[in-house]
């Protein structure tokens, strides 16, 4: 019994290790009707943004995506976040160096049919 407890702890830590190894979930936000996620690969050095139509859960696949990335020295990093599907899903993505240990903030304004909305996200690289 005791073994099992023990097996079932490490598979739980293995799950959640990557959310530990650098201190983020990926976070979801809503507004005018578009579901945002960001999600962050540091060892590829990308940033995906995923957005679907919060109503049908739909990819918006249409939008132009800007980032403004505030680096920890105060930088600002403007990208432009191109839309492309890898397998079944489809993301907004670039590469950005963040190889430095602490807080990003990424302003993003996405342009879908003429209505823009911003979104905000802050990733704290530990």
């Amino acid at each position: 019994m005791k073994s099992m407890k023990i097996a079932v702890s490490l598979l739980i830590l293995f799950l959640i290790s990557p959310v530990m190894a650098n201190g983020w979930e990926s976070p979801e936000k809503t507004s005018g009707g578009i579901k945002a996620t960001l999600k962050i690969d540091l060892e590829k050095s990308m940033v995906d943004l995923y957005l679907n139509d919060a109503a049908s859960n739909r990819p918006v696949t249409g939008a132009l995506v800007k980032a403004a990335i505030k680096t920890l020295d105060g930088k600002k990093i403007e990208k432009e976040l191109i839309g492309m599907r890898m397998g079944e899903a489809f993301s907004y993505m670039n590469t950005l160096e963040m190889s430095k240990k602490g807080k990003y903030k990424f302003e993003i304004k996405v342009d879908s049919g003429g209505t823009k909305i911003p979104f905000s996200f802050f990733y704290d690289a530990k």
